[in-house]
């Protein structure tokens, strides 16, 4: 892939507002990473990492269940981002993604981010903004539908629901 191809990817997906000379400095921040089908990405508990632009490939979203098991929260396709949480929130991984694909990604490590902010970075300022907006549609995607379960409380089957709602709401993200 082309530094231009890559530019224009972390524009169109990564963050829309940023200008090209914007774009051009994230992308030199960015680490090349393959990742074999099979093999994870990052592990739900592990010490952040990053955010991870999938450019190539399919991942699937993975959460620790009460009993020691795994659930499926859906399956993500290229372009996407992961991770992006990492990037402002010093807190362990929230969920396991495995790749089911051989997958290329870019990595914005948290330390070459921070390194951008120390440097007041606007392109840097801009990818929290949109980072905060996405979170913010989530987070009222996923109110509505806890209002929704309490009202269907007494429906024969919320759980077939919610794991629709579960697939749509990582099938639906973007930046």
């Amino acid at each position: 892939m082309t530094a231009g191809q890559v530019r224009d990817m972390i524009r169109s997906v990564l963050c829309k507002g940023l200008t090209v000379e914007q774009a051009d400095q994230i992308s030199r921040a960015l680490i090349p990473l393959r990742v074999n089908a099979g093999d994870p990405v990052l592990r739900e508990g592990d010490n952040p990492s990053g955010l991870f632009l999938l450019m190539k490939g399919t991942v699937d979203i993975l959460k620790r269940t009460h009993d020691g098991g795994t659930q499926s929260l859906g399956t993500v396709e290229a372009p996407s981002v992961l991770g992006e949480m990492s990037l402002i929130a010093d807190r362990a991984h929230s969920a396991t993604v495995v790749s089911v694909t051989d997958c290329d990604f870019f990595l914005l490590t948290r330390l070459q981010f921070q390194r951008l902010i120390a440097g007041e970075s606007i392109a840097a300022y801009k990818l929290i903004a949109t980072i905060a907006e996405v979170l913010a549609v989530r987070l009222t995607r996923l109110d509505r539908k806890v209002v929704e379960l309490f009202a269907a409380r007494e429906a024969s089957s919320p759980v077939e629901e919610l794991a629709e709602f579960k697939q749509k709401l990582f099938s639906e993200w973007s930046f």
